[in-house]
């Protein structure tokens, strides 16, 4: 029987996908809505890829059928990014994501993706690493309409794959941005956040992060303790 469940991020997290999927994210724009938004890093960490699209579609006024349109939005950004990615030299996989997973595996906990990427995104990004096959399942960002939802789904998949019940407080999420404390605080489930941006680590810590550190293979990063707390 498993004890707790490390639900990891993507983006920041377990890899750096480099400027090609907000490149390709502008494209889509561009291509379907006849808008090219300059997406910031700041849009769209923590988010799920719905949620962004729809962000700057209402920011630009866009309300109308916006169900299809994001739909279609996306449908074209994967049709572009697939493409940049695999030829792109950017992307790269942050291996003190790769230890602390081989902890969490090694201690016998249970471990799967909780990302804001739609699943054929998370897909393309890890497969290029083959690091999409070693989780035993994931939640995605076309699983609900918010990242919010999540920790929701992830429970019951992981009785659908695992044939455990986790509580919330058993939960653990790994990532990197301030949204992901928020949502483990929401749910009394434990954080570990690692700060890859300096300037980002007040929001990190006002966000209510479990613990807060520089790398992932910090050995002050206990994976023993049910609660973390």
């Amino acid at each position: 029987m498993k004890k707790l469940l490390y639900l990891f991020d993507i983006d920041g997290t377990l890899i750096s996908p480099g400027p090609a999927a907000r490149m390709s994210l502008n494209r889509a724009f561009e291509t379907i809505a006849g808008i090219r938004p300059d997406l910031q890093l700041t849009e769209v960490a923590g988010y799920t890829d719905p949620v962004i699209v729809r962000n700057v579609l209402r920011r630009y006024g866009i309300d109308e059928e916006i169900g299809a349109l994001v739909n279609k939005i996306i449908d074209q950004y994967l049709s572009f990014f697939e493409a940049s990615y695999q030829s792109s030299d950017a992307p790269f996989v942050y291996r003190d994501a790769l230890n602390l997973l081989d902890r969490v595996e090694a201690a016998g906990h249970a471990f799967a993706l909780l990302t804001g990427n739609v699943r054929r995104g998370a897909e393309i990004k890890l497969n290029r690493f083959s690091l999409f096959d070693r989780f035993p399942f994931g939640v995605f960002g076309d699983d609900a309409e918010t990242r919010n939802d999540l920790p929701w789904i992830a429970r019951e998949r992981a009785w659908d794959v695992l044939g455990e019940s986790f509580r919330f407080e058993d939960l653990v999420i790994v990532g990197d941005t301030p949204n992901d404390a928020r949502v483990a605080g929401e749910y009394n489930a434990a954080s570990i956040i690692v700060c890859r941006r300096e300037e980002w680590r007040d929001d990190i810590i006002g966000a209510g992060a479990t613990q807060v550190v520089t790398t992932l293979s910090d050995p002050a990063i206990k994976i023993s303790n049910r609660n973390h707390r």
